[in-house]
């Protein structure tokens, strides 16, 4: 029910901003400040940007390759258990009126898809403001697309609710990670894997992580 709230919210300001002028671009914008009404008041709807600091602390921009993770939608018919993805739909949010909420099916778990446009919806409704991502899946796979584009709405709910993964992380290691890591490089270490030098050069650039306590 809240991702259809959201929606209308959606809706809304794609509507409203096709009646202003050409829309703002930005070329960093953090979670915090996306998230600050006060902050949002300086952003318009629709507003591109070209990379994005999500609540995970990973840096998302356009040609990044996400994964699938686990569906959190529930099934609407009483014949049928299967999941979908919440957060993921086919089509842009103003085709829905025409088409219907069309939501991912739980069978494409795992499959990859690559950011094509990365937006900001000024919140309404009294709802809070959000990041989407325009995605497609990656060429040459079995994924039958319904539309030209996936939106992926509320971003950072998508990731919280691991209904998205970064392929590769791009934000600072917490201690417990760069523990982990040179605990696994001395074992390289003593296994021959990998020299003394190479080992020393991970050390000096993990231990202030580590005695940080970041």
């Amino acid at each position: 029910m809240k991702t259809k709230i959201y929606f209308i919210a959606t809706l809304m300001g794609v509507c409203t901003s096709s009646f202003a002028q050409k829309l703002s671009e930005i070329d960093t914008l953090q979670y915090s400040k996306m998230i600050s009404k006060e902050e949002g008041k300086n952003f318009k709807t629709g507003m591109d940007i070209k990379h994005y600091i999500a609540s995970d602390k990973n840096t998302y921009k356009v040609g990044d390759t996400l994964i699938l993770g686990a569906p959190t939608g529930e099934g609407h018919s009483a014949f049928s258990k299967k999941r979908h993805f919440e957060y993921l739909f086919y089509g842009k949010p103003a085709g829905v009126l025409l088409k219907g909420m069309r939501y991912i099916e739980e069978q494409y778990k795992d499959y990859k898809i690559t950011i094509e446009k990365i937006q900001f919806n000024k919140g309404s409704m009294g709802l809070e403001n959000y990041v989407f991502f325009y995605v497609k899946p990656l060429p040459n796979t079995d994924f039958t697309v319904l539309d030209n584009y996936i939106t992926v709405t509320m971003v950072d709910n998508a990731i919280t609710k691991g209904e998205i993964k970064p392929l590769h992380n791009t934000r600072p290691l917490t201690r417990e990670e760069a523990v982990e890591l040179l605990k696994k490089k001395k074992e390289e270490l003593d296994l021959e894997i990998i020299n003394k030098e190479e080992f020393d050069k991970f050390k000096e650039e993990l231990t202030p992580i580590i005695k940080g306590g970041k």
